[in-house]
């Protein structure tokens, strides 16, 4: 196992910032994979995975290829477990592929972005964590090149073999705020394969869904014959029976008041068109507001919040649709 750092900033201080990276390497050739964390400071969840893979690599070494990890990117936010970078309060991973003469955020974006693509991966996992009343998932961004077929075929081979459920962005939310994460700026400029793994759990490191996370990654470094093969690929228990494909909808679910909240379903729920899923309430217990749900779908999680103010981004949902990749013009 080899210890290193990726620069990124001097501190006022002089104190030298750095993003520290583990490979784990042998002499047999084969694949690349990276796996990486924490590219928001309070989503904690992700670096004891990658701790964890390490720490099970140095018992059982890899049979060919080569792991490269990164346990966390961003430093300063993980510091102080706080989602954005600490020193301009961006959100890094909206900074991608980044801009060496940007601002800080696309500055270290950059130097992240790079040193991976310099090592011409065979895939990309990007850890993170939901809320915690969440299920775990596999999320894929779009695909925007329409001669790209064969990048949608090899995101969704991984997304089956990843063991949990997985969901498309949709297209519009995608092109709104979402192409500038790192897994869009490496499925879509790089053309790296690469997607999110969504875990619960964020502030605190949940055991749970560092097991689930962990048997994820082994799975893909499974197929690929990097490790001991795994018959049959491990799949999550509670693992939701979907049609694919469902596409993400986390922006129709918001109050136009603010009130308590009172949610009325479950991670997991299936529900239909009308259903309840959330009462807002006031200090009387009155209602002032019932959120419903707008279509058939399930509830992918919902926020950590009891207060809501009008607005606030409630509920994640997905739908069943035969068109989720919608290509650019």
């Amino acid at each position: 196992m080899k210890k290193e750092y990726i620069s990124i900033f001097k501190s006022v201080d002089l104190a030298q910032r750095k993003i520290p990276m583990i490979t784990q390497e042998v002499e047999t050739p084969g694949p690349v994979v990276w796996v990486i964390a924490a590219i928001h400071g309070d989503e904690v969840t992700g670096t004891e995975i990658v701790l964890r893979l390490n720490r099970f690599l140095n018992r059982f070494p890899l049979l060919k290829g080569k792991v490269y990890s990164l346990p966390i990117m961003n430093p300063t936010g993980y510091e102080m477990i706080n989602r954005y970078e600490s020193t301009n309060a961006f959100d890094l991973n909206r900074c991608f592929p980044g801009n060496p003469k940007g601002n800080a955020g696309e500055r270290i974006a950059h130097k992240i972005y790079s040193k991976i693509v310099k090592t011409n991966p065979a895939f990309v996992i990007d850890l993170h964590t939901d809320t915690m009343e969440s299920i775990p998932y596999v999320y894929l961004d779009q695909v925007l090149d329409e001669k790209d077929a064969p990048m949608i075929e090899t995101l969704l081979k991984y997304s089956e073999i990843s063991g949990l459920n997985y969901f498309v962005e949709n297209h519009e939310s995608y092109m709104e705020e979402l192409k500038n994460a790192i897994t869009g700026a490496l499925v879509n400029t790089a053309k790296i394969p690469s997607y999110t793994l969504e875990l619960g759990g964020p502030l605190v490191v949940s055991n749970k869904f560092v097991e689930i996370g962990l048997n994820s990654v082994k799975n893909v470094l499974s197929y690929l014959g990097m490790i001991n093969p795994i018959e049959p690929l491990w799949q999550y228990q509670n693992k939701l029976n979907l049609e694919p494909v469902y596409e993400t909808v986390w922006k129709r679910y918001s109050p136009d008041y603010a009130g308590i909240v009172e949610y009325k379903v479950r991670a997991g729920d299936m529900v239909k068109r009308g259903d309840v899923l959330a009462r807002i309430k006031n200090l009387f217990d009155n209602t002032i507001q019932l959120i419903k749900a707008k279509e058939d779908s399930v509830i992918i999680s919902y926020a950590d919040q009891s207060i809501c103010f009008p607005g606030d981004e409630l509920i994640m949902a997905a739908r069943h649709s035969d068109k989720v990749f919608k290509f650019k013009s």
